[in-house]
């Protein structure tokens, strides 16, 4: 699939403000999976961006507006192409299989608890509601991402960007961020090293939850099938339909756009995400 993808987002303040710094993650990643074959990231204030590698292999750019201004306009303009994942789904993966994998040593941050992810009796007591074949860890990852997306309500608004795996076990509902912490949550509980994925899903039926915005869902990483992603939003393996723009323990560390500035007034956030795939 060939997808072109504009993600805006505009901070509008009440008063001018100064010294803006801001950080994002919108630049699709290139991988054995998908390739960006074209990337623009527009700035008004113009200023200079700038651009480095982060620890988890993600494209970051970052940017300063020292100048008063009452409004900020970002808009990353992206040609993805990705390809169909020519692997079965992942299946008979046993916890000896995980333990001597020879990249097991390099995946402890996707582990243990993380500040959006705290690992605990309630996260325990969520992964053993999840019933599937002993010791087969891909079959539990998928059965887990099918539990969070049965047992919890898509609603938006219950929840913020700063929501805990806690808070939303609590709350019996979330967003596509909150179903991603959950499933990573309860695969952690497992001991499968499960990481956080944020990109974009396409719907050309318009029945997908989360295709007009930023996405996001969980991926484990199953020997000898490497990282695999599954959906609890839409109850799904992630496919050609979906754009990786980056990954890390949790949202903190993937966040689309953060910064801070100088000034007095709390600003508001605008965001619009077209999805378009091309004809071939």
């Amino acid at each position: 699939m060939e997808y072109t993808i504009e993600h805006e987002t505009a901070y509008r303040y009440p008063q001018p403000v100064t010294e803006s710094y801001t950080v994002v993650h919108l630049q699709p990643r290139t991988d054995l999976r998908q390739y960006c074959t074209r990337y623009d990231l527009e700035v008004q204030p113009w200023t200079r961006v700038f651009s480095y590698l982060d620890r988890f292999g993600n494209e970051v750019q970052h940017f300063a507006v020292m100048p008063e201004h009452d409004e900020l306009r970002i808009v990353a303009r992206s040609q993805v192409v990705t390809l169909p994942a020519g692997l079965p789904a992942p299946h008979d993966v046993g916890a000896a299989q995980l333990a001597a994998d020879p990249l097991v040593a390099e995946l402890t941050d996707y582990r243990g608890s993380t500040p959006y992810v705290a690992l605990g009796p309630q996260v325990a007591r969520l992964a053993d509601g999840v019933e599937t074949p002993a010791d087969d860890l891909a079959a539990y990852f998928l059965a887990a991402g099918s539990f969070v997306h049965d047992a919890f309500t898509y609603r938006p608004g219950v929840t913020t960007v700063r929501t805990t795996v806690a808070d939303v076990i609590d709350a019996r509902a979330g967003v596509c961020q909150d179903f991603a912490h959950l499933l990573i949550a309860v695969a952690r509980t497992r001991g499968i090293p499960a990481r956080y994925a944020s990109g974009y899903v396409y719907s050309g039926r318009g029945d997908t939850l989360g295709a007009e915005a930023s996405h996001a869902w969980a991926e484990a990483y199953l020997p000898p099938f490497g990282w695999v992603g599954f959906d609890p939003t839409n109850d799904r393996l992630v496919d050609d339909g979906f754009v990786l723009v980056a990954v890390g323990r949790d949202y903190g560390d993937v966040s689309p756009t953060r910064g801070l500035y100088h000034g007095r007034d709390a600003g508001t956030i605008a965001v619009n995400v077209a999805v378009e795939q091309q004809q071939q």
